[in-house]
């Protein structure tokens, strides 16, 4: 064993030789069957073998850190003869009574402790024989080297030993978080290539089938799971998952092409039906004993110091694929119901908004992306799942009473998120086509539209603690930007099924009418797809017919009356802009291929844009600083030109002359000499008819800097809310103020019980305090990133100490993980008057228990490697009741007197005695 981890990993002679030497077959598994009296050697083996079975992925990695394809590239010259020796080992394993020795020592360790907890060395031992099982399910299979037969009929004899039994068990046992990451991945495994076929059992219409099949793709096509040893030696692994498809046209192929002469054929499904038949069995076993403690564990886990023991896939990939499962096969209530849950909820919430934020940073560092973008995948086909089980189980009339009230309690936690349906704004606005797939969008926008129906019948069953205003919530996808993402999958509308192109409607619907943003749907992809509908004969319903005759008509009304307006429209982000989010994101291919496409659509670009100059000058031309008014409207488009250059620009197409030029010059001179800008002096109307939300978003002049400077410390924070009042970002300031209450309540209420909190802390908020980890300010919508232009919000923020994201490498701006309740409820007060309904808590309580807990700590801080981490250890039990009792000691007597005197006072009153937790 010394000589294995201690082996030169550039050539990895030792584990070669014991191959050649045929060590494993003549004595290491002769071990296996025929010593199992002696624990000390057995346990031995079996640690050498779960070595020696490593997968070549993990030996690469600790190589120095090496990538596969790094060390492809490379040519280490040991890979072939591990690659060999590894399946030659499964080999070996196929023999039913060595595998037999291994679950059956399991088996014995678990009946010796009679109840009581397992031996350090049991555990140990356990979770060795399951990572050896799970090395050996790893190893890749390929039809053509017969490595895939190999593999099924490995997992075959597995079940014939009792593995279902055996792994079940463990699964139940109080230590089971000593194996529970192992397990995890070796079920994943069990499933790798079979999760189509646990969909297709009673089916006889191909039409049910294909639903179904559609219905799992969004835990099918984007399920990568990485591996990860617990003493991390076992690196991430990545595969996708064979699709629904492909199984089902395998078991098609297999039933048409078989034949009753051919008995080869015949044991071949006969072998496979007694595999599907053991998988089955494992599901429901898995699904009614062990799921929802194996889903607690790894949640608890991924929110510890502990969570790089394992990849967070294992637990989205794990609710996705059972849960699922468990509504196909209409498994009860009471069996799943401990995943059913606000926690859970909120985690994957939590999940999806660090993933976004995570993979925005990976494309600016010209990182590879496809960890993210499957994370992201994973968590909404978790979430789809959790909602719609939600659902059905929610319309069961069938259900117990007590599950009843379960599930309208969590409805009640969810109705009252703003992080929950928000999430969803966030993942379409961050939609970009280069990045991410039409299936992607396709399942965020059913899951969003799933989870609005839902929040319709919270409000109107009355199960919302607080009034959410649905319209403003629809109005942030009143947008352009997040129009263009749903147009973008319309124009799929002919291969789309039904779903989605009802979801997409509804929204655009709702756009249209409800929020009275119909321009927000006048855009050149939508329009197209709208006639090629029209065109196309395509059944429609009465209100699509509608909605898109509404629509066009809209635009011919729009194009004659406002061109410009309509033209802005069309057109949407233009060259400067497009060019600069693109170099911001780091995605500007550096190939021959790509310079070329990129030349052909800057060509494009810049005919836009010379059809737009041409547009405005058309209709500024002979009016008094008309070369200012064209240099703002363009800024609109995004284009960045002064004066001079537009006249260039004119000059060069020939539709300006020197004489109006010289014309031109002299009527915005004359203007400036007045004190008035040319744009300003055409555009004093316009700017009076502009809404408060553009006001907002355009922010103050470059004059707010010299503002800024003129004023001392002290008073710059009441300044930048007095601009954004007057500016009318009052709404922004009581968001914000929210923010801090938030963060101050999810600190509050960590010792609390759930019976005790009146409602759940914020998702976001509450798991990022729980990992002591600084809190970002979320800007779910377009309006809210606006807010990241405007000098004065950015000033109000770096003075109110937050961190800001160009500080810390970061997306969003961070409120500091260190800063105290009292803390934050000072700096939401600098922003303005606070209320209980803004805290959630009463502040008095807040006081009393400062002044409990404000005894200097026995021990120094210790800092993490996460950006300004600082985590506290945990106070010894010991320590915290002598403190306790030291307090109680001091503080007897003298509170009856003090609340006597001051009954009213309770600024003075003194403090209760402190009791224990466990006797409160």
């Amino acid at each position: 064993m010394r000589q294995l981890k201690e082996e030169d990993p550039q050539l990895r002679i030792f584990r070669r030789q014991i191959y050649y030497s045929h060590l494993v077959e003549k004595d290491l598994c002769v071990m296996l069957k025929y010593l199992r009296d002696d624990p000390e050697i057995f346990s031995w083996v079996v640690r050498i073998l779960a070595n020696l079975t490593l997968p070549v992925e993990s030996l690469i990695h600790s190589n120095g850190g090496y990538t596969m394809a790094e060390a492809t590239q490379t040519g280490l010259s040991w890979q072939q003869g591990v690659e060999s020796s590894l399946h030659h080992y499964r080999k070996l394993f196929t023999d039913k009574l060595v595998i037999s020795s291994l679950l059956e020592e399991v088996h014995t360790l678990v009946v010796e402790s009679e109840g009581y907890p397992l031996s350090e060395e049991s555990c140990d031992v356990i979770n060795q024989v399951l990572l050896l099982l799970r090395n050996l399910l790893h190893l890749p299979s390929n039809a053509e080297d017969n490595s895939c037969k190999e593999h099924e009929v490995f997992l075959r004899i597995l079940f014939e030993c009792d593995f279902t039994e055996r792994l079940i068990k463990l699964l139940q046992l109080i230590q089971r978080e000593y194996w529970t990451v192992t397990a995890v991945q070796l079920i994943t495994l069990i499933f790798k290539g079979h999760t189509g076929e646990m969909f297709l059992q009673n089916v006889t219409d191909i039409e049910s089938v294909t639903f179904i099949i559609e219905q799992s793709e969004d835990s099918q096509e984007c399920l990568m799971c990485g591996y990860q040893h617990s003493d991390k030696d076992f690196q991430c692994i990545n595969y996708l998952e064979e699709g629904i498809s492909k199984n089902l046209r395998l078991r098609q192929g297999s039933s048409e092409n078989s034949s009753p002469n051919s008995s080869s054929t015949d044991l071949t499904n006969q072998e496979q039906e007694k595999l599907h038949k053991y998988l089955e069995v494992f599901a429901v076993q898995f699904l009614t004993k062990a799921f929802c403690n194996m889903v607690h564990d790894l949640r608890h886990i991924l929110t510890s110091p502990y969570k790089t023991m394992i990849d967070d896939v294992y637990i989205l990939w794990l609710l996705a694929f059972f849960l699922k499962y468990a509504r196909h096969q209409r498994v009860e209530f009471n069996y799943v119901r401990g995943v059913f849950s606000t926690d859970l909820f909120g985690f994957l919430v939590y999940e999806a908004v660090v993933n976004s934020e995570e993979l925005v940073i990976t494309q600016k560092n010209k990182q590879d992306t496809t960890k993210h973008l499957r994370r992201i995948h994973l968590t909404v086909g978790a979430m789809r799942e959790l909602l719609q089980g939600l659902k059905l189980y929610s319309e069961d009339s069938n259900l117990k009473k007590i599950d009843v009230m379960y599930l309208e309690n969590l409805q009640r936690d969810l109705a009252s998120s703003s992080d929950l349906p928000q999430m969803f704004l966030l993942l379409i606005r961050n939609f970009q086509m280069h990045t991410h797939t039409l299936k992607f969008l396709q399942d965020v926008i059913i899951t969003n539209h799933l989870l609005l129906l839902l929040i319709d019948l919270w409000r109107t069953s009355r199960l919302s603690k607080k009034e959410f205003n649905m319209l403003d919530h629809i109005k942030q996808f009143a947008t352009t930007e997040v129009m263009q993402k749903y147009g973008r999958l319309l124009e799929n509308f002919e291969y789309n099924n039904a779903i989605v192109n009802n979801c997409i409607f509804t929204m655009m619907h709702h756009i249209a009418g409800d929020c009275e943003k119909p321009t927000a749907l006048l855009q050149v992809q939508i329009l197209r797809t709208f006639l090629e509908i029209l065109d196309g004969n395509t059944p429609l319903t009465q209100e699509k017919s509608d909605l898109i005759e509404f629509i066009l008509h809209k635009f011919m009304v729009e194009a004659e009356n406002n061109p410009f307006s309509c033209a802005l429209q069309l057109f949407g982000e233009m060259p400067v802009k497009l060019e600069k989010r693109i170099a911001e994101e780091g995605d500007i291919d550096d190939n021959s291929e790509g310079e070329e496409e990129e030349e052909d659509d800057s060509t494009e670009e810049m005919k836009k844009e010379k059809d737009i100059l041409l547009m405005l000058y058309t209709e500024l031309m002979g009016q008094p600083g008309a070369l200012g008014a064209i240099s703002s409207k363009l800024e609109e488009f995004g284009i960045k030109k002064t004066e001079e250059q537009i006249s260039k620009d004119l000059k060069e197409f020939d539709w300006l002359t020197d004489e109006n030029n010289t014309k031109e010059s002299e009527v915005s001179e004359s203007t400036k000499v007045k004190g008035e800008s040319p744009a300003k002096s055409q555009n004093v109307s316009k700017k009076d008819e502009r809404s408060s939300e553009s006001d907002m978003d355009q922010g103050p002049s470059s004059s707010s800097s010299e503002d800024l400077t003129n004023l001392d410390d002290a008073e710059i924070v009441g300044h930048c809310i007095k601009k954004l009042k007057e500016s009318s970002g009052e709404v922004h300031l009581k968001w914000l103020q929210q923010q801090f209450c938030d963060v101050a309540y999810a600190k509050y209420a960590m010792s609390w019980s759930s019976f005790d909190k009146k409602e759940p802390e914020g998702f976001v908020a509450r798991l990022h305090v729980v990992q002591n980890k600084s809190v970002p300010l979320m800007l779910y919508s377009e309006e809210q990133e606006q807010l990241m232009h405007n000098p004065y919000f950015i000033t109000l923020l770096q003075f109110l100490g937050l961190h800001m994201p160009e500080d810390v490498g970061l997306v969003f701006p961070r409120i500091p993980h260190f800063w105290t309740v009292q803390h934050l409820i000072d700096k939401a007060s600098q922003i303005g008057d606070l209320t209980k309904d803004q805290l959630k808590f009463d502040p008095v309580k807040l006081k009393e228990r400062k002044e409990m807990t404000e005894i200097p700590l026995p021990f120094k801080v210790e800092k993490m490697d996460d950006i300004t981490f600082e985590k506290m250890r945990k106070i010894p039990e010991s320590v915290w009741m002598n403190m306790i009792q030291q307090y109680n000691k001091n503080s007897g007597n003298s509170g009856k007197s003090e609340v006597s005197k001051h009954p009213t006072d309770t600024s003075s009153r003194a403090m209760p005695r402190i009791v224990p937790f466990s006797q409160s």
